[in-house]
Parts: C-alpha cells; structure tokens; sequence
C-alpha cells in the first residue's frame, strides 16, 4: 500500500506554493439532502480529523515553474468522497482553469461517490466528466496523480479521463473497491502497477520523482507561466494563443505527420 498523504501534505511535496480558490456557498439541509441520520455529525468528526471543510482542495500553484490547477483530494473527510459540495469545487476548479488557460492537476485518492447523498452523489461524476471534456475541448491539459486509493467514479472521471495518468507506487486504482470486488478478485489486479501494465495509467511515480515528473509533463504541454511571485492574471487572454496540446490541421504529407510526431 502507497503512503497516504494528506491534501495539504501531498500539494506541499509537489508545489512551490498554493493559493485556494473561492469555492462557491451552497444551503445545505440538515444531515444532507436525504436526511441521513447523522450525516451532519459525521461531516463535523471528518472536519476536526482533517482541518478541511470538504473532501476536495483546489487551487492554483507553481509546479517546477509551471502554473496549474491543483485538485487535491482528502482521503481523511469521508474517505474522499464526493458529494455535492466536492462537486462544487470541482465544477469551479476546471472553470477556473478554462478561465486563466491553465492546466489542471487532480491529485486523487477516493473510494468513490458518497452513499449518504445517494443519487445526488453520483450525478457529480456527470458534471466532473462535462467539465474535463469542456478543459479537453479548450485545448488544456490535464495530469491526473492516483494516489490510495482511486476507486470508483473519481477514478474513472478525474483519473482515466485524464491526458497523462501517473500513480504512486502500490497505490489501490480501479473501479471496484475492495469491498465490493468479486471474493476471487486478484488484488494484484487493482494495483498501480496491473493499471500501468495494462495501459490504462502511464507510469508509477515515486514520491521523491513525482514533483520532477509532474513539472516535466506541464512543461511538455502547457504554456511557460512567471515564477511563484506572480498572481493569479487578471488579464484577459490574448486570441491567438494556440492550444497547448498541439494544433488541429492535418500534416501536409506523411514526412510532415512524421516531423510532427518527433517534435
């Protein structure tokens, strides 16, 4: 099993700083939408436990350099589930991003959708699913880091959605988490490594090499950004920015298809 780390600790080994974002307010209902019999209480125990008001940070950050989105998730509230209000962040994470023209970096370690929301729960994975296709369409890479344990809907929105899956060494990925997998399941099968080894993740990552890979990977498809003394830009983005996953023309001739490969 990967080291669990903190929302806040696992920023801190990747970034040079990190400044949250607003997150909108939503009216809650007492013990949740559906009433759940001490849903209230067991939010509160999960807010003393983490210091985090929700299962999910976001914010923006220098990576190696580079200025992302980072959405950090705390296994700790809940078991980094998601819930409407984690929906909510996420929404304005990726908006955000669209936004300011910045790559987004989703940090997951989740077992999934939050039974005490029940339906409700599991329509955030449509609106996560909408805004990384909106983040795609806009041309805005996005760096997903599986982290124990990516289970369930945020594994196949913000982990396999993703344009470059990295994971963490022993990490527990896959939609079925180990509660709820056949009892001849092979464990192995579950792992980062049986993901990476199956194509659906593209390298392991040790926590030493993951700030140096992760910044790597940005420099590869974002835009350069200043260096962490600049704020978020309040400037307006100029039109003939071309889309930093590459352009949309086709290659003139099969040499040109091969030059463009290797660039």
């Amino acid at each position: 099993m990967a080291e669990r780390l903190s929302a806040r600790e696992v920023v801190a080994l990747l970034a040079d700083d990190f400044s949250e974002i607003p997150y909108p307010k939503r009216r809650s209902k007492p013990d949740g939408p559906l009433a759940w019999q001490g849903y209230d209480a067991s939010r509160a125990r999960a807010a003393e436990r983490t210091g985090e008001q929700e299962s999910v940070v976001c914010g923006t950050a220098h990576v190696e350099g580079v200025r992302a989105v980072l959405i950090a998730f705390e296994f700790g509230f809940l078991g980094g589930s998601l819930g409407e209000r984690t929906g909510d962040r996420l929404e304005a994470a990726y908006r955000y991003a669209r936004e300011h023209r910045l790559p987004v970096v989703p940090l997951v370690a989740t077992g999934g959708s939050r039974m005490q929301e029940g339906m409700l729960a599991l329509s955030q994975l449509q609106r996560v699913a909408r805004e990384s296709a909106l983040t795609r369409a806009a041309g805005l890479p996005q760096i997903a880091v599986l982290r124990d344990p990516t289970t369930g809907g945020g594994w196949a929105t913000l982990g396999a959605g993703a344009d470059v899956v990295l994971a963490l060494p022993g990490a527990q990925v896959g939609f079925a988490g180990s509660r709820v997998r056949p009892p001849d399941a092979d464990p192995a099968a579950y792992t980062a490594e049986a993901q990476v080894a199956a194509g659906a993740a593209d390298a392991v990552v040790r926590p030493h090499e993951l700030r140096r890979t992760l910044g790597l990977w940005l420099r590869l498809l974002a835009r350069p950004s200043g260096g962490p003394g600049d704020g978020p830009s309040t400037e307006p983005t100029p039109a003939p920015v071309p889309a930093p996953l590459g352009t949309t023309d086709l290659p003139a001739t099969g040499w040109d298809a091969v030059r463009r490969a290797r660039s």
